[in-house]
């Protein structure tokens, strides 16, 4: 199946045996960001048998694309509407209970084990919240992949989401941290008991100095 992106006209290749039956979903523009919302078309008529069958294994984005990807649509698809939080934890933080509280505020968690998987899921899905927690996969921040590519979204899709880093050398909800490292949110992990009244308490502010500037981006057509 073939779906153009309404805001970019990107053209993207998906096989058709990783869309669902029935139901629409949506996913991310890997180009510009924008969202894309589609359903499995009805079945063709089989077939005579003197014709000859495309074959969609091989389906792939276009290969000028600079998204390029082995398994481009190997992702979930979640339902329309649904609030994706990322978490890229490393051992230490895996269970000090942030998943349960990003669950807690509705948010459907997707765990990711390297920063290729964190990239990958990020260029074809909407993450609302993202967690990652310091030396995920033992890089520091001014090394770290997952940075370095959210820094180089436009930041119209950029402040769409809410980042939090959890790290030794912070101070919980300090601003000044959070903002040298492009991030909305620092949390030491000392305070990670607390963390579902921080995060609630944060993204309640976010909502409140960003609502309006997500209400301009939706009706351009960039929400």
């Amino acid at each position: 199946m073939e779906v153009v992106c309404s805001n970019c006209r990107a053209r993207l290749k998906i096989p058709d045996e990783k869309i669902p039956e029935v139901g629409r979903v949506t996913a991310s523009c890997p180009k510009c960001g924008g969202r894309i919302s589609f359903e499995k078309p009805p079945p063709e008529p089989e077939p005579s048998p003197i014709e000859e069958t495309p074959d969609m294994d091989s389906a792939i984005p276009d290969e000028d694309s600079e998204y390029w990807d082995e398994e481009p649509f190997s992702l979930d698809f979640y339902a329309e509407g649904t609030k994706l939080c990322l978490l890229m934890l490393n051992d230490a933080n895996a269970d000090g209970g942030i998943r349960e509280a990003a669950e807690g505020l509705l948010f459907r968690t997707v765990m990711v084990k390297d920063a290729g998987e964190a990239i990958n899921k990020m260029r074809f899905h909407h993450f609302d919240l993202m967690i990652l927690s310091e030396h995920f996969e033992s890089v520091a921040w001014e090394q770290s992949p997952i940075l370095h590519f959210l820094n180089r979204l436009p930041m119209h899709t950029r402040r769409r989401s809410f980042l939090v880093l959890l790290g030794g050398e912070f101070s919980t909800m300090d601003g000044m941290a959070a903002f040298g490292l492009s991030a909305d949110l620092v949390v030491n992990p000392g305070d990670v008991n607390e963390i579902a009244g921080i995060l609630k308490a944060a993204l309640w502010n976010h909502e409140n100095s960003y609502g309006g500037f997500t209400e301009i981006q939706n009706e351009l057509g960039k929400g």
